[in-house]
């Protein structure tokens, strides 16, 4: 059994897609909302409550929900606490480099206590940031800054997304310092122009890792399958690699867990 716990799927079309690059192995995957800014640059995906239109009808398929920064957050708490007891939603996300927040700041807290109340994880965009229009700002998506929040709110479930690429050994350094902080592998390998550039980002990622699994071997217990798949008409095209990343580097009983049971805990429960 494999959860995917980081997808963009919010169509049939994209959905069907999914299932071929799986080969249908995944048997559950977890699909985020994302604030494009309107940019002409990023491919449209829908707001929470478009994403509701599709995961409500469609069961191996769950929505996490999302608040806006900049809008009035306290209307969004009302809302997401109502899809939280409805079981629509099974955690929420934020983008903090988009956004330009700290994870530690007090509007947060408020969002990280949510979850804890609703024993759903909070889920944070991390390290690097696609930035056509240089918007975003980098300081605020650095993964150190998680480690504050995690240690003001010991009980929320934290997630890093991307492992924090390209910053692996200081989300490295967050989670195994924070009981309560894990990290999914999506988008640290894409799809380039060519072959060439796409094995080479491949193999330099292989090495990346093995040099955080080196260092911090207890590392392996805290990493969850996710892709970040978009369609393929985006870099964010690939399944198959992540499955073979968890597979190179984790015994069986880690591949458990990397592969269903942390989302099945920390999602699912």
């Amino acid at each position: 059994m494999m959860i995917d716990i980081h997808t963009h799927v919010f169509s049939e079309h994209l959905w069907n897609t999914y299932q071929k690059k799986s080969k249908k192995l995944v048997s559950k995957i977890i699909s985020i909302p994302y604030f494009n800014k309107e940019s002409k640059d990023i491919p449209k995906i829908p707001d929470i409550e478009e994403l509701l239109e599709f995961t409500d009808t469609h069961p191996n398929v769950y929505a996490l929900g999302s608040i806006d920064m900049d809008d009035e957050i306290e209307k969004q708490l009302a809302r997401h606490e109502e899809l939280l007891k409805e079981g629509r939603i099974v955690g929420i996300k934020l983008y903090p480099g988009y956004q330009h927040f700290y994870p530690y700041e007090k509007k947060v807290i408020k969002i990280a206590q949510l979850c804890e109340k609703y024993n759903k994880p909070l889920v944070f965009h991390s390290g690097d940031l696609f930035d056509p229009d240089n918007k975003a700002i980098l300081k605020y998506s650095h993964p150190i800054h998680i480690d504050e929040l995690a240690r003001k709110c010991p009980k929320t479930k934290i997630i890093i997304s991307h492992f924090g690429f390209p910053y692996y050994m200081e989300t490295t350094n967050v989670a195994t310092a924070n009981d309560n902080v894990y990290v999914d592998i999506s988008a640290i390998v894409v799809e380039f122009s060519t072959s060439k550039e796409t094995r080479n980002l491949q193999k330099q990622c292989l090495k990346d890792l093995q040099r955080v699994f080196t260092y911090y071997p207890l590392m392996k217990e805290k990493v969850m399958l996710g892709t970040d798949f978009g369609g393929d008409e985006t870099p964010l095209s690939l399944v198959k690699p992540y499955i073979k990343i968890i597979k190179k580097f984790l015994n069986k009983s880690q591949q458990e867990n990397a592969f269903h049971k942390l989302a099945e805990k920390l999602y699912f429960n």
